[in-house]
């Protein structure tokens, strides 16, 4: 019986300084935990972000990379989604789908993971800077808040929520590198920035200017500015490894519809009242012009206490001791400006900055008011823990007494192999030359090929999502389609000889088609790298990646 005990007391000791952790994968889940019934929740995105997992898988498989073309998405014309689109989720979702999980339980995980992994590394920073208990507090904060399961459970915004919970694994790395710059804290510093920008290209524009001011402001607490070398070595490192992906984004969307719809005032459409950030109901509808959204904006009335509170402290501390908590000032700011910037008011700041047409809802800026108010908290909770407790405790019981999904589906993978549709909002990555016709789906059925008149036999090798090889035999010169939507770097060799594509056929505008001879003939269609941007987006990611290793290899800058 003594040994029993002593085990047993041996393992809770051994357990002890991890309850923290304990305590916030348990709250994650609690609040989560609808996703323990089967299926998923309906969401705006949801069934889109599932179908670009599918297709994602097939492309894996496939051997396709960089991975840039979606081969079923538009009803299997094959889409460009990935070319412009992030795609970390939808790696992080693979990893469970090979131990047999479906694409919905495999996302379902990524939404939970991602919301534990944030208040974790919230609580490792904040328990390095003010304590064990602040930092608890501070990640309990982080994942009770509204807009987060608001992303889960309404929005199905699965970029957004990894974006959300990269940001403080990378607050913590920067801060490890500025402390004690070593390979390993260059290492994950790099790669953390380098994930951010291939996880979500809104957070990652807005939130790189956070992350770098950030870093100075460490720098420049320590009084050595030698510290910065690494940092911006970092930061430059981060954007060269995705080059790959970036330019082509960038210098490629003029050949999609992009720029012909009508989005660069989309954004004046979405500025929220402050009325709507103290209190909105919970709801599943769509954001819309004016105040009668479909959704809640709240940052929760317990965050905002928080924020409030603290700053009511940090004024009261200084004017008590005449000295400034930097930490507090900066997150203060951070909180403050993303708060003002969400508002109708700042309307002519935001018609100046560059890009800013592609952000879509000023709203999204509750993801930093979130990473500032988790940091206040922390802070808080050093100078008031019996206050900070029970105001973390009524943000628990608030969020998850409202937040509810709002329907629930079960398909199985082959519907989201099969979804027919371009996976994104007014087409916008399409191929500005296809044109997608009712008779123009019904012309082609269920075959890759169409308008074979004059082909005596056709036979199929292989139909993958780069690479389309068939064999046919044509009795006389016979234009042939392709089900395969038009895109740059889309290249067709008859017999190895290299063919001209035609993708403005009246009949059937944007769909890969060519000429082929008299007599029998093999036929290889290939989604290439062979374009100006992805070229050079491709050198310039191998570059840095040679550099980045060989800075690390000979400790150059550290």
């Amino acid at each position: 019986m003594k040994k029993s005990v002593s085990l047993k007391s041996g393992f809770l000791n051994k357990l002890k300084p991890y309850w923290p952790i304990l305590v916030i994968l348990f709250v994650s889940l609690v609040l989560l935990r609808s996703f323990f019934k089967p299926g998923f929740p309906e969401t705006h995105d949801g069934q889109s972000h599932l179908a670009r997992l599918a297709n994602f898988h097939l492309a894996t498989i496939d051997r396709h990379f960089p991975i840039r073309w979606a081969r079923n998405l538009n009803y299997k014309f094959g889409y460009p989604v990935f070319n412009f689109n992030y795609f970390t989720p939808y790696v992080l979702a693979l990893i469970p789908g090979q131990l047999g999980l479906s694409f919905e339980a495999s996302f379902k995980l990524v939404f939970i993971f991602s919301l534990f992994f944030g208040g974790l590394f919230w609580y490792l920073l904040l328990k390095k800077k003010f304590g064990s208990i602040p930092g608890l507090v501070a990640g309990l904060f982080y994942i009770s808040a509204p807009y987060q399961l608001v992303n889960i459970l309404i929005r199905g915004s699965v970029g957004e929520i990894v974006a959300l919970g990269l940001f403080p694994f990378l607050f913590w790395s920067i801060d490890w590198l500025v402390d004690k710059p070593s390979r390993l804290s260059f290492l994950t510093t790099t790669l953390g920035l380098a994930t951010l920008a291939l996880t979500h290209n809104i957070s990652f524009f807005f939130g790189v200017p956070i992350l770098g001011l950030f870093a100075l402001m460490l720098i420049w607490l320590k009084k050595d500015w030698h510290r910065l070398r690494p940092v911006i070595v970092s930061f430059i490192f981060s954007v060269g490894l995705t080059l790959f992906f970036w330019i082509p984004a960038l210098l490629e969307k003029k050949f999609t519809n992009l720029d012909s719809i009508e989005m660069s005032y989309e954004y004046i459409k979405h500025f929220p009242s402050l009325g709507q950030l103290i209190y909105s109901p919970w709801n599943y509808g769509f954001s819309v012009e004016g105040l009668k959204d479909g959704f809640t904006f709240q940052l929760g009335p317990f965050h905002w206490l928080i924020g409030l509170l603290s700053i009511a402290v940090l004024i009261k501390t200084y004017l008590k001791s005449k000295k400034l908590n930097w930490w507090g000032i900066f997150f203060t700011l951070i909180f403050i400006v993303s708060i003002i910037f969400m508002m109708p008011i700042t309307l002519p700041i935001w018609k100046i900055l560059p890009m800013v047409r592609y952000i879509q809802f000023p709203w999204r800026l509750l993801g930093f008011s979130i990473i500032s108010v988790t940091v206040l908290a922390g802070f808080l909770a050093k100078k008031l823990p019996k206050i900070s407790f029970i105001l973390v405790f009524g943000a628990i019981i608030y969020s998850s007494l409202i937040a509810k999904p709002g329907g629930w589906f079960n398909w199985n993978d082959d519907f989201y192999y099969n979804f027919p549709f371009s996976s994104s909002i007014k087409g916008l990555n399409m191929p500005k030359w296809f044109t997608l016709e009712v008779d123009q789906r019904s012309s082609f059925g269920n075959r890759n090929m169409f308008d074979l008149e004059g082909i005596t036999s056709f036979k199929e090798f292989s139909w993958k999502t780069q690479k389309h090889i068939y064999q046919l035999n044509a009795s006389r010169e016979t234009k042939i389609f392709e089900r395969t939507a038009y895109f740059p770097g889309w290249q067709v060799t008859i017999d190895d000889q290299p063919t001209q594509i035609d993708y403005q056929a009246k009949q059937y505008p944007g769909v890969i088609s060519f000429t082929v001879p008299q007599g029998e003939h093999l036929i290889e269609t290939s989604f290439t790298e062979a374009t100006p941007a992805r070229r050079l987006g491709n050198a310039l990611s191998v570059v840095s990646l040679i550099s980045f290793l060989s800075f690390l290899y000979f400790k150059i800058l550290l």
